[in-house]
Protein backbone atom coordinates (compact mmCIF):
# COMPACT_ATOMS: atom_id res chain seq x y z
CA UNK A 1 0.00 0.00 0.00
CA UNK A 2 1.28 3.37 -0.74
CA UNK A 3 0.02 6.72 0.72
CA UNK A 4 1.52 10.12 -0.85
CA UNK A 5 0.52 13.60 -0.87
CA UNK A 6 -0.26 14.05 2.80
CA UNK A 7 -0.10 17.92 3.72
CA UNK A 8 -2.24 19.27 5.65
CA UNK A 9 -1.34 20.01 9.23
CA UNK A 10 -3.32 21.20 12.02
CA UNK A 11 -2.63 23.94 14.33
CA UNK A 12 -3.55 23.70 18.18
CA UNK A 13 -4.07 27.57 19.16
CA UNK A 14 -2.01 28.39 22.16
CA UNK A 15 -4.47 30.00 24.15
CA UNK A 16 -7.98 29.00 24.39
CA UNK A 17 -11.37 31.27 24.85
CA UNK A 18 -12.94 29.97 28.25
CA UNK A 19 -16.66 30.24 28.92
CA UNK A 20 -17.21 32.36 32.09
CA UNK A 21 -17.99 29.81 34.63
CA UNK A 22 -21.25 30.82 36.78
CA UNK A 23 -20.71 30.55 40.11
CA UNK A 24 -23.92 29.11 41.74
CA UNK A 25 -24.38 28.32 45.94
CA UNK A 26 -24.17 24.34 45.38
CA UNK A 27 -21.15 22.97 43.53
CA UNK A 28 -20.96 19.27 44.66
CA UNK A 29 -20.51 17.00 41.62
CA UNK A 30 -21.74 13.58 41.73
CA UNK A 31 -20.40 10.77 39.32
CA UNK A 32 -22.33 9.61 36.63
CA UNK A 33 -21.63 5.60 37.20
CA UNK A 34 -19.73 3.72 39.97
CA UNK A 35 -18.35 1.11 38.98
CA UNK A 36 -18.90 -2.03 41.47
CA UNK A 37 -16.79 -5.18 41.58
CA UNK A 38 -18.79 -8.74 40.86
CA UNK A 39 -18.62 -11.32 43.16
CA UNK A 40 -19.78 -13.40 40.56
CA UNK A 41 -17.29 -15.76 39.68
CA UNK A 42 -18.79 -16.70 36.34
CA UNK A 43 -16.54 -15.92 33.06
CA UNK A 44 -17.86 -14.65 29.95
CA UNK A 45 -16.07 -17.50 27.61
CA UNK A 46 -16.22 -17.46 23.55
CA UNK A 47 -15.53 -20.79 21.98
CA UNK A 48 -14.39 -21.23 18.73
CA UNK A 49 -16.62 -23.46 17.03
CA UNK A 50 -15.78 -27.22 17.34
CA UNK A 51 -16.94 -28.26 14.24
CA UNK A 52 -14.54 -30.58 12.51
CA UNK A 53 -15.18 -32.41 9.40
CA UNK A 54 -13.23 -35.07 8.10
CA UNK A 55 -10.52 -33.94 5.51
CA UNK A 56 -9.06 -37.07 4.56
CA UNK A 57 -12.25 -38.79 4.04
CA UNK A 58 -13.22 -35.81 1.35
CA UNK A 59 -10.12 -36.13 -0.55
CA UNK A 60 -10.35 -39.73 -0.75
CA UNK A 61 -14.30 -39.55 -1.63
CA UNK A 62 -12.83 -36.45 -4.21
CA UNK A 63 -10.61 -39.24 -5.77
CA UNK A 64 -12.87 -41.80 -6.48
CA UNK A 65 -15.48 -39.52 -7.67
CA UNK A 66 -12.77 -38.12 -10.48
CA UNK A 67 -11.70 -41.79 -11.41
CA UNK A 68 -15.62 -42.13 -12.38
CA UNK A 69 -16.04 -39.16 -13.73
CA UNK A 70 -12.90 -40.09 -15.76
CA UNK A 71 -14.00 -43.15 -16.78
CA UNK A 72 -17.10 -42.17 -18.07
CA UNK A 73 -15.93 -39.62 -20.18
CA UNK A 74 -13.07 -41.97 -21.31
CA UNK A 75 -16.14 -44.29 -22.67
CA UNK A 76 -18.01 -40.95 -24.30
CA UNK A 77 -14.67 -39.98 -25.86
CA UNK A 78 -13.78 -43.45 -27.08
CA UNK A 79 -17.31 -44.00 -28.83
CA UNK A 80 -16.75 -40.69 -30.41
CA UNK A 81 -13.58 -41.69 -31.62
CA UNK A 82 -14.93 -44.92 -33.33
CA UNK A 83 -17.15 -42.70 -35.14
CA UNK A 84 -14.92 -40.47 -36.68
CA UNK A 85 -15.97 -37.36 -34.22
CA UNK A 86 -14.53 -35.50 -31.19
CA UNK A 87 -16.18 -34.27 -28.06
CA UNK A 88 -14.88 -30.61 -28.70
CA UNK A 89 -16.55 -30.32 -32.32
CA UNK A 90 -19.81 -32.59 -32.02
CA UNK A 91 -23.01 -30.52 -32.62
CA UNK A 92 -25.14 -30.62 -29.50
CA UNK A 93 -28.21 -31.75 -31.75
CA UNK A 94 -26.53 -34.54 -33.47
CA UNK A 95 -27.40 -37.56 -32.89
CA UNK A 96 -24.90 -40.33 -31.42
CA UNK A 97 -25.41 -44.09 -32.24
CA UNK A 98 -24.38 -46.48 -29.42
CA UNK A 99 -22.61 -49.02 -30.50
CA UNK A 100 -22.27 -52.42 -28.58
CA UNK A 101 -18.70 -51.56 -26.98
CA UNK A 102 -20.09 -48.71 -25.32
CA UNK A 103 -23.30 -50.23 -23.85
CA UNK A 104 -21.35 -52.73 -22.40
CA UNK A 105 -19.39 -50.85 -20.57
CA UNK A 106 -21.71 -48.29 -20.00
CA UNK A 107 -23.70 -51.27 -18.08
CA UNK A 108 -20.92 -52.15 -16.42
CA UNK A 109 -20.50 -49.23 -14.19
CA UNK A 110 -23.92 -48.70 -13.47
CA UNK A 111 -24.17 -52.89 -12.80
CA UNK A 112 -24.55 -53.59 -9.14
CA UNK A 113 -20.75 -54.03 -8.11
CA UNK A 114 -19.85 -50.83 -10.83
CA UNK A 115 -18.26 -47.76 -10.08
CA UNK A 116 -21.25 -46.19 -10.93
CA UNK A 117 -24.03 -48.19 -9.62
CA UNK A 118 -26.64 -47.48 -6.95
CA UNK A 119 -24.41 -49.34 -4.12
CA UNK A 120 -21.26 -47.62 -4.31
CA UNK A 121 -22.64 -43.91 -5.58
CA UNK A 122 -24.99 -43.97 -2.63
CA UNK A 123 -22.14 -44.99 -0.37
CA UNK A 124 -19.62 -42.09 -1.53
CA UNK A 125 -22.80 -39.96 -1.17
CA UNK A 126 -22.89 -40.92 2.55
CA UNK A 127 -19.75 -41.30 3.53
CA UNK A 128 -19.57 -37.70 2.26
CA UNK A 129 -22.47 -36.63 4.07
CA UNK A 130 -20.99 -37.85 7.21
CA UNK A 131 -17.16 -36.75 6.69
CA UNK A 132 -18.45 -33.09 6.21
CA UNK A 133 -20.84 -33.17 9.31
CA UNK A 134 -18.05 -34.67 11.21
CA UNK A 135 -19.64 -37.71 12.37
CA UNK A 136 -22.64 -35.39 14.04
CA UNK A 137 -25.94 -37.56 13.78
CA UNK A 138 -27.71 -33.93 15.02
CA UNK A 139 -27.01 -32.92 11.47
CA UNK A 140 -28.79 -35.85 9.94
CA UNK A 141 -32.09 -33.96 9.19
CA UNK A 142 -29.86 -31.00 7.23
CA UNK A 143 -27.56 -34.02 5.54
CA UNK A 144 -31.15 -35.53 4.16
CA UNK A 145 -32.92 -32.02 3.13
CA UNK A 146 -29.83 -31.16 0.79
CA UNK A 147 -29.82 -34.33 -0.58
CA UNK A 148 -32.93 -33.84 -1.20
CA UNK A 149 -32.57 -30.44 -2.59
CA UNK A 150 -29.93 -32.30 -5.20
CA UNK A 151 -32.12 -34.55 -6.30
CA UNK A 152 -34.77 -31.86 -7.10
CA UNK A 153 -32.35 -29.88 -8.87
CA UNK A 154 -31.41 -33.04 -11.09
CA UNK A 155 -34.96 -33.65 -12.07
CA UNK A 156 -35.81 -29.74 -12.65
CA UNK A 157 -32.59 -29.89 -15.16
CA UNK A 158 -33.47 -34.16 -16.50
CA UNK A 159 -36.53 -34.47 -16.27
CA UNK A 160 -37.65 -38.01 -15.21
CA UNK A 161 -34.95 -39.51 -13.69
CA UNK A 162 -33.99 -43.37 -14.69
CA UNK A 163 -34.79 -46.10 -12.07
CA UNK A 164 -31.18 -46.63 -10.82
CA UNK A 165 -31.46 -42.73 -9.69
CA UNK A 166 -34.19 -43.50 -7.63
CA UNK A 167 -32.27 -47.16 -6.51
CA UNK A 168 -30.02 -44.32 -5.44
CA UNK A 169 -31.74 -42.34 -3.64
CA UNK A 170 -33.15 -45.37 -1.44
CA UNK A 171 -30.11 -46.77 -0.22
CA UNK A 172 -29.11 -43.01 0.76
CA UNK A 173 -31.66 -42.61 2.89
CA UNK A 174 -31.63 -45.86 4.18
CA UNK A 175 -27.66 -46.04 5.17
CA UNK A 176 -28.21 -42.08 6.73
CA UNK A 177 -31.21 -43.78 8.85
CA UNK A 178 -29.26 -46.26 9.81
CA UNK A 179 -26.09 -44.10 10.33
CA UNK A 180 -28.59 -41.91 12.44
CA UNK A 181 -29.89 -44.47 14.47
CA UNK A 182 -26.62 -46.34 15.55
CA UNK A 183 -25.25 -42.81 17.36
CA UNK A 184 -28.32 -42.09 19.09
Amino acid sequence: MRVSNINSVYSVPDKQESLPIKKSQNTKEEPAAVFERSNDSNKATYEKSTHIYDKATIQKLKAESERAHGNLRRLVEDLLRRQGKSIKLIDPFEVIDIDEQARLEAQNMIATDGPLGAEAVSQRIVDFAIAISGGDSSKLDSLKAAIDEGFSQAKKVLGDLPDICSQTYDLIMEKLDKWGESNE
